[in-house]
């Protein structure tokens, strides 16, 4: 535009034509530009001045429009929130009908608008409270003002949602709740803010991990409270004690702890019911007094002191045992009552030990006055007494030693007349000593062997007439008079032992008579059966010294029988002859001979394979005769 109007007043004055003979035209639109040009840049100078570090000690009420404009947008520049306020307040000063209000409202709302970006970036990050109060100061009179409340409440809620999510995560992983908080901290994922999407998502899972390692330290410990006993139980509380409260594991490890206590304290309430002071004593030396009761542990250990005391079993340690017991003063303990039971006891005890001893002391006399005297004493002591046991082992020694000293005579005085051959007598005399005494049972054993010898002096001469009676083959009879002798006697066994050798004769008899019954018939059937049979008698009766011929000779009728059948072809039934004639019997080895050979008669032979070829002369064969069968020897015929 300057190129348009200039050449023509430059060609003009190098003409050398005057001034005055320029257009008027030219004059107006030289006006104009200038007037414009000025104004332009005096704008221009007022927004983009150059920078200067004087706006700090500017006195702001007398300050220019154009220096407030100034030093506004230096400070925005900063891009913070102290100075993009301070920028919106140096023009909000400005009054409404101000000449450069259009460019003054423009800048206060990009830097309101500014400042609630940055308050964005502030909650992005993660700084809540710093984007509120950044927020906050947002003047009420620009237009960004009217999003300020929404954003704070939106935000507000967000973070609300993120905290109960994260303290999900949290409860769950105190809970050793795995998936659910990895679920939970998932979720965190969906929440419009970088903050919880990214850094407080990475703690959460980092967070897992951390939980998860340090309950696997837990896991040796549960594995420890599992295996039970005082000693696992122990062990187990060590290992989970060494979890610090800060640690997600915490809780499981006091769960552990309690678990482990509730097992400890039953096992002591078992010792206490039995009474085992001894393991009660020890267990409680090694209990960690911070996770049980103090005034538990006081009245434990004053109950296994005292009972250590009063298993001393003197008079001495149950005076101790009292004392000690009697210092469980609390009314309101539930081992209270215990402790004042076991006091009565104690008590009662007491006394009964010094009964006891003044009975033994009695008793040591040895005479069968004083020995009832100390019995006599010793029953004083009753049956719930904690010595009635002992007092009554007492009395049953010095009854016995009463009882010996009494009946000793009395069997001293049997034996004699035993000596002497009076045994009737000799066993009404030991009968006298009674059942349940202490010499009974050798007064029992002496009777018994008295009686024996009367009864073998009746009983002999009837079993001497049966053994006559059975050498004279009469063995019916022998056993008639065996069994005179009745049962329990001292013979009876003998007596018996000889009947069933007598009836082992008869039975041998009965089966040889039939087995040479059956073998008159002479069949290959019968003469089997008359093998079998007398094989069935003893080699030790009588009529066994016959078993051997008789075999032997019923096995070569067999034989020979089987031989007629094979010569008639009928080798099943030789085979079958044949396989009735034992292995003792002499005709065996032949037998089996045979047995071969005929077998091989009685298997059909195979078929001949007829070759293809010419037919040949037809020449008569002559059919081989059944080969000769050796004589049959019986060498008892």
């Amino acid at each position: 535009m300057n190129k348009t109007f200039n050449l023509p007043v430059v060609r003009y004055f190098r003409s050398g034509l005057p001034l005055q003979r320029l257009p008027l035209q030219f004059w107006a639109i030289f006006l104009i530009l200038m007037s414009g040009g000025i104004g332009l840049v005096s704008t221009n100078w007022l927004l983009v001045l150059p920078k200067s570090p004087q706006c700090s000690r500017v006195f702001w009420p007398v300050a220019s429009a154009s220096m407030r404009l100034y030093c506004a947008q230096l400070s925005a520049e900063e891009k913070t929130v102290d100075g993009l306020l301070r920028a919106i307040n140096l023009l909000a000063a400005l009054p409404k009908d101000h000449p450069l209000a259009v460019e003054v409202n423009r800048n206060i709302e990009t830097w309101a608008t500014d400042l609630l970006d940055l308050a964005e970036d502030y909650f992005q990050k993660g700084l809540l409270e710093e984007a509120i109060a950044a927020a906050e100061k947002i003047p009420d009179h620009v237009q960004a003002y009217d999003l300020v409340e929404e954003r704070i409440n939106a935000w507000r809620g967000l973070w609300q949602e993120g905290e109960t999510i994260y303290a999900e995560v949290e409860a769950d992983l105190r809970n050793s709740r795995w998936n659910s908080a990895f679920r939970n901290a998932v979720r965190l994922l969906n929440l419009d803010n970088v903050f919880w999407a990214t850094t407080k998502y990475d703690q959460a899972i980092r967070n897992i991990q951390i939980a998860q390692e340090e309950s696997s330290k837990l896991d040796n410990a549960y594995r420890i409270l599992r295996r039970g006993g005082a000693d696992n139980w122990l062990k187990a509380i060590e290992d989970a004690a060494k979890i610090p409260k800060d640690s997600y594991a915490y809780q499981e490890a006091q769960k552990l702890i309690t678990q482990a206590v509730d097992k400890l304290t039953g096992s002591i309430e078992t010792m206490i019911e039995r009474q085992d002071w001894q393991t009660l004593n020890n267990t409680l030396s090694r209990l960690p007094e911070s996770y049980f009761p103090a005034q538990d542990l006081n009245d434990w250990q004053i109950l296994a002191t005292a009972g250590l005391e009063a298993q001393m079993g003197t008079v001495e340690g149950l005076g101790l045992a009292i004392t000690t017991a009697e210092k469980l003063t609390d009314s309101n303990s539930p081992y209270y009552n215990l402790a004042q039971e076991l006091v009565k006891d104690w008590r009662r005890e007491e006394t009964a030990l010094q009964q006891l001893a003044q009975a033994r002391n009695t008793a040591e006399i040895g005479t069968i006055s004083a020995l009832n005297e100390a019995i006599a004493q010793a029953k004083l002591i009753t049956k719930d007494n904690p010595r009635h046991q002992e007092a009554s082992r007492d009395i049953a020694n010095w009854t016995e030693r009463i009882q010996i000293d009494e009946d000793r005579p009395i069997l001293r005085q049997a034996r004699q007349l035993a000596a002497a051959g009076n045994l009737e007598q000799a066993i009404q005399q030991a009968e006298r000593i009674g059942a349940g005494r202490a010499l009974h049972s050798e007064a029992r054993q002496s009777i018994n062997q008295w009686q024996a010898t009367i009864q073998r002096r009746t009983d002999q001469p009837i079993l001497d007439q049966a053994i006559a009676l059975a050498n004279a083959k009469n063995y019916e009879a022998a056993i008639s008079t065996a069994r005179q002798i009745e049962r329990n006697r001292a013979l009876s066994g003998e007596a018996r032992l000889q009947i069933s050798r007598w009836q082992g004769e008869i039975n041998a008899q009965n089966n040889l008579k039939r087995a040479q019954e059956m073998a008159s018939v002479r069949t290959v059937d019968s003469l089997g059966q008359a093998v079998q049979l007398i094989r069935q008698v003893p080699r030790s009766t009588d009529a066994g010294g016959q078993r051997l011929q008789l075999v032997n000779n019923w096995s070569y009728q067999i034989l020979s029988l089987a031989q007629e059948q094979a010569r008639a072809g009928n080798y099943q039934q030789a085979i079958r002859a044949l396989q009735q004639i034992p292995a003792e019997s002499a005709a065996y080895g032949s037998a089996q001979n045979f047995l071969q050979e005929w077998r091989s008669f009685s298997q059909p032979s195979p078929l001949p394979i007829t070759p293809v070829a010419p037919p040949a002369p037809r020449v008569e064969s002559s059919v081989p005769t059944e080969p000769a069968l050796p004589p049959v020897e019986n060498p008892q015929n």
